[in-house]
């Protein structure tokens, strides 16, 4: 007489926050139709992303290999942004490159210098500029410094060999510590607004 064998049916859980299985027997239903709701929408989601970072990709290279190729029809090789606009004007595509940029050390000798110029200047220089420079150097909430005002300091021209000092610490304090590429797409109405083709690629 053969013996049937039997099967053993895996009980159903649920894995919460402290990761701990619970049985949905002892679940509310509302909570396991809830799960299953949030796991079929977020793996459609994932999905998307990543197609959505795959073409992006393929996207930027189209770009891409126009301005590269147009620019060494010229004997050059690209650099920098580009805006591209359609023979009929009826698509925009603007491409940019933003640096994220850090300041090194030398930046706080910097600060001395200005300082030591201050100090000098104390008895006719303008209260204006000294506002300027103290602004310059307050960080936000943060504690980051504005980088626009650090740079700002940098039209005055300034004939004292310790301001030039200053500035050439300045230069050499700038660090970039990454690149970041932004693509953008836009189509023109019948009214001649371009209106901007919503992918949110700049996250990605």
């Amino acid at each position: 007489m053969s013996r049937k064998s039997t099967k053993t049916v895996k009980e159903r859980t649920l894995t919460d926050a402290q990761g701990r299985e619970i049985s949905v027997k002892v679940l509310n239903q509302d909570i396991v139709e809830r799960e299953a709701a949030i796991n079929k929408a977020m793996e459609s989601a994932l999905k998307l992303q990543d197609h959505i970072i795959i073409n992006k990709q393929k996207i930027i290279g189209i770009v891409e290999d126009y301005l590269s190729e147009a620019a060494r029809r010229n004997g050059l090789e690209w650099k920098g942004n580009a805006l591209l606009i359609s023979f009929n004007e009826k698509y925009r595509i603007e491409i940019r490159y933003r640096e994220k940029i850090q300041f090194g050390i030398e930046l706080q000798l910097a600060k001395q210098k200005i300082d030591e110029c201050i100090k000098a200047w104390s008895v006719d220089s303008n209260d204006n500029l000294k506002a300027i420079i103290g602004e310059a150097f307050q960080v936000d909430k943060r504690g980051q410094l504005a980088r626009y005002r650090i740079f700002a300091l940098r039209r005055y021209k300034i004939k004292d060999p310790t301001w030039k000092e200053a500035m050439e610490l300045i230069d050499k304090a700038i660090m970039v510590t990454s690149t970041k590429q932004y693509i953008s797409f836009a189509v023109r109405d019948d009214a001649g607004d371009y209106h901007k083709v919503v992918l949110n690629f700049s996250t990605l």
